[in-house]
């Protein structure tokens, strides 16, 4: 469409050069979104471009005005706007092709300015970045020149803990010879000592066996016994053991396993006073002056040569045949006492060889425990004495605890406190 210009006064319309022209511009269309990916086209579409190099003299013009800016933005974006056709105004032909030329140079300065504020942005980024990158590579580094120093040290105490090792293996094994060259002379010495010992010493037994013949006593003294209980109470006096009972023990209860318990403790009793609890075994003839020699070894200090003079004493006890004729005159002796004790107390008595067969044993286990180099007595356990598991065991119908009221058979223990044989006692 033509637009035609009317003169007005005060123009320059008489002047042929300067009659507007018309003005043709070309299909327009949003350039921006086409700009955006083509090389050269950074700037606004006003910028111009040749072949898509910009133009250097259009480049360098500054200081327009923002008006062509906002007047080529309305074109664009109004749609009911001339896309094409003359527009011819007073005055204005060269004007408008200056002032685009300007629009042109402004677009793309302001184009290029933007790019480069982007661009030292970006780059200011990448500089904090590669330096936070290099501070934490030097940290690390230094975390590693520590671990590689921690690992360093580790190292030389583990060489100097394996060297340790290998010393103390070493010397372990030295240790172990050692030991067992010891242990050898030890057995050649503990061999050595038992073959003196049984030159002095009256029998090979050892608390072992020593306990076993403790109980072997106190079992034929039960079996004794037991001729009275049962089907065979009617052979016992009951009258006589019950006296027996009250006068001597001072006992009240007499039911039948308490009489039972008495008669063992009253034949017990019989070979405490007439074997154990002697001056020195039964069948050496120097008892009596055994005592008196003993008694003044002990009191000048002569306790271990007393000890090996009691050894030998019943070494050659045991040994000679004028003391084993002697001991067994004894034991026939002390079995009769024995037995006039208990024919008072039963209607037909007829326990002479049992009677017998226990004073022999009683004499024997007697010389055994003399002879040993830690002497066994045989200890009778006070009235109203604690019980004691580990010396002490019930009796028949006797509580496990409490006051210790009789005790049937005594404790036999040695010169160190070692029990042999344990005590029988009956609780109340």
């Amino acid at each position: 469409m033509q637009m035609q210009a009317t003169p007005q006064q005060g123009s320059y319309a008489g002047e042929p050069n300067l009659i507007s022209q018309a003005l043709q511009y070309p299909p327009y269309q949003d350039q921006s979104l086409h700009s955006a990916n083509v090389p050269g086209m950074e700037g606004s579409y006003d910028g111009g471009y040749a072949g898509g190099v910009q133009d250097e003299n259009l480049s360098s013009s500054n200081g327009q005005s923002d008006y062509y800016q906002q007047t080529n933005a309305g074109f664009e974006n109004n749609n009911n706007a001339p896309s094409s056709g003359p527009l011819q105004l007073p005055g204005q032909g060269a004007t408008n092709g200056g002032m685009n030329g300007m629009d042109s140079a402004n677009g793309g300065s302001v184009g290029n300015g933007n790019s480069s504020g982007e661009l030292s942005t970006d780059v200011r980024k990448l500089q904090d970045e590669v330096t936070s990158w290099r501070k934490s590579q030097e940290s690390s580094q230094t975390k590693l020149n520590q671990l590689r120093q921690t690992l360093t040290q580790k190292s030389q105490e583990n060489r100097e803990l394996h060297a340790s090792l290998t010393q103390v293996t070493q010397d372990r094994l030295m240790l172990q010879e050692l030991v067992h060259k010891r242990e050898k002379e030890m057995d050649d010495l503990r061999s050595k000592y038992l073959n003196d010992v049984r030159q002095i010493r009256a029998t090979d037994d050892d608390h072992g066996t020593i306990e076993q013949r403790v109980r072997m006593l106190q079992a034929a003294i039960l079996q004794l016994t037991k001729s009275s209980s049962g089907d065979r109470a009617v052979n016992l006096k009951t009258e006589e053991v019950q006296a027996l009972v009250k006068k001597k023990y001072k006992f009240a209860n007499t039911q039948p396993y308490i009489l039972n318990m008495f008669l063992e403790k009253y034949i017990m009793d019989t070979l405490l006073e007439e074997v154990f609890h002697g001056p020195f075994y039964v069948g050496f003839p120097l008892a009596k002056e055994y005592g008196n020699i003993h008694k003044w070894m002990i009191d000048n200090n002569f306790a271990d040569q007393a000890v090996r003079f009691r050894q030998q004493l019943c070494f050659m006890s045991a040994k000679a045949p004028v003391a084993q004729s002697h001991a067994a005159q004894e034991g026939t002796r002390i079995a009769k006492a024995v037995e006039v004790k208990l024919e008072r107390l039963y209607n037909n008595w007829t326990g002479s060889q049992k009677v017998l067969d226990l004073v022999t044993k009683a004499i024997e286990l007697s010389l055994t425990m003399r002879s040993q180099n830690a002497e066994i007595t045989a200890q009778v356990i006070p009235g109203e004495s604690e019980f004691d598991a580990e010396k002490m065991v019930p009796a028949h119908k006797s509580k496990e605890g409490g006051k210790v009221k009789v005790c049937v058979m005594p404790c036999f223990v040695d010169t160190n406190g070692v029990v042999v044989g344990k005590a029988k006692v009956f609780c109340g």
